[in-house]
């Protein structure tokens, strides 16, 4: 490919207007003028490489520096880099992900909804061999300037998975030879504090699956409670991965749920391929719930399935073997798994629930179902927060499952419609709550975080340690004190440095 230069100039004919371009007088002269361009043609076999047929620079100061410049280019050319020439980061956004094969459809849709809503319209007009930091800063800020004025504001979280999603698209570009660096990794990104978690203690965790027990599907949130399993690994569990002697179960397979589409996929990693190892209460209750499924099986007889959904690749994989199913012996619907545990959760230490509005003052209130016998006396709750007490002296029926209770004196607050009488009712906790419960429960009992990783199939221990870094504070007390413990010191030259004394010594300071 042979480079062609030339030097031109913007001065204008007086008479017509238009460009002189070469045909300039000052060109001629020895001070600069005008500035110098290149230009080369692509030969036909690298046409689908370079992505056209000729290839230009121009605005340079010298020919030497024309030179150079196209140098550089050729280079990249011959190096496998295509010459981005005009190609919009927009244009760019668009080839990557329709490049992307092996993203599963919820990661697919969120990188489309990122660069649809988002890059798109703020970037895609961008220059990719022009694109810095200074046009990623403006861009986010932009978002953070909409979302003021929106009702779902995409706030710092938002932004950082819309940056992610560009970070991984520019990642490919250096790889692929388009950028010599990813302009998206200079970028501070808004302050954002992920909350903590804070799952049920033991004790609540205990409480759960006493209540759960009387379920059909209390095994199944018995082994996500105490080996960890997410929902969609529960649900795509099968009897041939139990291995009961072994007391291991293998995790080889999920139920997923993406835009009102089931599917049945691997687990996102290796590490999700995994071996939970059982303890023996839990293999009895899994035995238990094999002879039920046994009896539900023989009453559906020949209709008896666990169907059929595709795989990651779209291909139909027919079902078989689950250990969770509909009485049916259908596959579980995920997001039905989460709503029948928030019934499951309420009815701990529930009585009963306020049927009608009742003001202070009231002798009797209206309640529904009554799950215990009401005649005691009871927290009233609202939106789980106690609010009052009141006792209750007598019950009457009423038609249904309803009744009207009575009070021993007046009622001291308004009674809204949905308040309910309770003893220690459980604070709200999502499904997936139960999986960090798992957690919280192992590193409190002083279970290594490697193996807390591996049980939870986290890929890395770094996911882990993030996640319940705050679930560690009474291990690590634990530590210091082993540690303190493990050397030895002549206690008799430290009599004086008990905490009350520090603490005077302090206070005189």
């Amino acid at each position: 490919m042979q480079i062609q230069t030339e030097r031109r100039c913007g001065c204008r004919d007086p008479e017509t207007g238009r460009q002189l371009g070469q045909r300039c007088p000052r060109l001629k002269n020895r001070k600069p003028h005008g500035k110098w361009s290149w230009r080369l043609e692509v030969p036909d076999e690298l046409v689908p490489l370079v992505g056209k047929t000729q290839l230009r620079g121009s605005g340079f100061a010298s020919e030497e520096a024309a030179k150079q410049d196209a140098e550089t280019q050729l280079s990249k050319v011959r190096a496998g880099r295509k010459h981005l020439g005009t190609l919009t980061t927009g244009d760019y956004l668009d080839q990557w992900l329709a490049g992307k094969r092996r993203l599963r459809p919820t990661t697919r849709r969120s990188y489309e909804t990122h660069i649809r809503i988002y890059l798109r319209p703020l970037l895609g007009s961008v220059p990719l061999a022009g694109l810095d930091k200074t046009h990623i800063d403006a861009a986010y800020r932009r978002i953070e300037a909409d979302g003021a004025n929106r009702a779902r504001a995409a706030g710092p979280a938002t932004i950082a998975r819309i940056h992610a999603t560009l970070r991984a698209a520019l990642n490919d570009a250096v790889r692929n030879r388009r950028l010599d660096f990813n302009p998206a990794a200079g970028v501070e990104l808004p302050e954002h504090e992920a909350s903590e978690v804070e799952p049920w203690d033991a004790r609540d965790v205990g409480r759960f699956l006493d209540e759960a027990a009387k379920d059909r599907l209390g095994p199944m949130y018995e082994l996500m409670a105490l080996a960890g399993l997410r929902r969609g690994e529960a649900c795509g569990a099968t009897w041939d991965g139990l291995d009961e002697t072994a007391g291991v179960l293998v995790i080889r397979q999920q139920i997923v749920e993406y835009g009102g589409t089931f599917a049945v996929w691997p687990p996102k990693t290796k590490s999700g391929r995994r071996k939970v190892d059982l303890d023996a209460t839990l293999l009895g209750s899994l035995a238990l719930h094999r002879l039920a499924q046994d009896a539900e099986r023989a009453v559906a007889g020949g209709s008896w399935d666990n169907g059929i959904l595709s795989n990651q690749h779209g291909k139909p994989v027919a079902l078989s073997g689950l250990i969770f199913t509909k009485p049916d012996g259908r596959h579980l619907d995920p997001q039905y798994v989460s709503n029948h545990m928030q019934i499951i959760a309420r009815n701990v230490g529930l009585c009963c629930t306020i049927s009608a509005d009742a003001p202070a003052g009231a002798l009797t209130i209206d309640v529904g179902r009554r799950h215990v016998a009401p005649e005691r006396t009871w927290t009233v709750y609202r939106d789980r927060e106690p609010v009052g007490q009141v006792t209750v002296t007598r019950c009457a029926r009423r038609r249904g499952a309803g009744a009207t209770l009575t009070l021993t004196g007046r009622l001291g607050l308004d009674l809204r419609k949905g308040d309910e009488l309770g003893e220690d009712l459980l604070s709200r906790r999502r499904l997936h709550d139960l999986r960090h419960s798992s957690a919280s429960i192992q590193l409190d009992q002083g279970i290594d975080l490697t193996l807390v990783s591996k049980r939870l199939g986290h890929s890395s221990t770094t996911i882990t340690g993030t996640l319940y870094a705050h679930l560690l504070r009474s291990t690590g007390q634990r530590a210091a004190e082993t540690v303190a413990n493990a050397i030895p010191r002549r206690l008799q030259d430290h009599a004086h440095l008990t905490p009350t004394t520090i603490t005077n010594e302090k206070g005189r300071l």
